[in-house]
């Protein structure tokens, strides 16, 4: 189970920009308080938020949405280039009457995050990327077929539940739990031959990496005035010594880029922070938005 009963969210389907998008509402506080839009990350879905969501709730109205192509959303064959998703949150918002948000995207929603920021102001009071939307090297060109296939799982981890869920569990540093599984499953959809598939379609990731790759997005970041927080996964495995470089370089090309923007490094974490140290995401997130520390608890 991943809600808990005091924790679930009423779940809208709501008609924007053409597609039905699935997204998941925590009302708040009765007095009122901040909306935050948690976006997701690529092949995942809202339930990654599980446990940041519904504490955050507490002292905000907290949104969860299932991005194009992704959880129970519509999966149409086209649209996932960053100004269609824009739309896409754009109509969302309308529809649910939310003038402006914090909007707080996990990897590639942070780099949608970022994006939205840069060219709806008017729309985003505050921008936190968790672990995502740092800049990078564009590439010259298209990748190949053989490029996007090297970036997306291996086809064998399909096999079943039990190859995939072992391959999840494999990547996981902190104890496995029910909850923990149950949100790993719910972004895949079981084949009637005991298979297992992505709920994003293997070509629409490799239309997503397309765009991550090949757009510049210094302009937009540029563009960025609202108050900004990145909040990145740091290792101190030696094997990862090279990756962690990297990364600091485009933290730092971020930074240098985005006029309001706090840095804060989470130790000893992977990728998965909103999973794998949710409490010190929470009290990052709430701490930037406005929530009472004496909330969360």
């Amino acid at each position: 189970m991943i809600w808990p009963d005091d924790a679930r969210p009423a779940v809208h389907h709501i008609k924007a920009n053409g597609l039905f998008h699935r997204c998941l509402e925590w009302q708040g506080p009765p007095e009122g308080g901040p909306a935050v839009l948690l976006l997701h990350g690529l092949t995942s879905c809202a339930e990654t938020w599980a446990f940041v969501a519904p504490a955050l709730a507490r002292g905000a109205r907290v949104l969860a949405l299932d991005l194009r192509g992704h959880g129970d959303t519509d999966k149409p064959g086209h649209g996932y280039d960053f100004p269609t998703i824009r739309a896409d949150i754009e109509g969302v918002m309308d529809r649910l009457a939310v003038d402006t948000a914090t909007l707080a995207g996990h990897s590639w929603g942070a780099s949608i995050a970022a994006m939205v920021a840069g060219q709806l102001p008017d729309r985003v009071d505050r921008l936190a990327l968790v672990d995502g939307g740092f800049i990078g090297p564009v590439r010259p060109g298209p990748l190949s077929e053989e490029e996007l296939e090297r970036m997306l799982a291996p086809a064998h981890i399909y096999a079943s539940v039990e190859t995939y869920m072992g391959e999840v569990r494999r990547h996981f540093p902190g104890p496995w739990t029910a909850q923990i599984e149950a949100i790993a499953l719910a972004s895949i959809y079981r084949n009637d031959d005991g298979t297992v598939r992505e709920k994003l379609d293997r070509g629409h990731q490799k239309l997503i990496l397309q765009g991550m790759f090949g757009q510049a997005r210094e302009t937009e970041y540029a563009a960025i005035r609202c108050p900004a927080l990145m909040i990145a996964a740091e290792s101190s495995d030696p094997a990862a010594a090279e990756r962690m470089a990297a990364k600091r370089t485009r933290v730092e090309r971020t930074q240098q880029v985005v006029p309001q923007v706090v840095v804060r490094w989470v130790p000893d974490t992977v990728h998965d922070i909103q999973l794998h140290r949710p409490q010190v995401l929470l009290e990052e997130l709430a701490s930037f938005v406005g929530v009472p520390a004496g909330a969360i608890r």
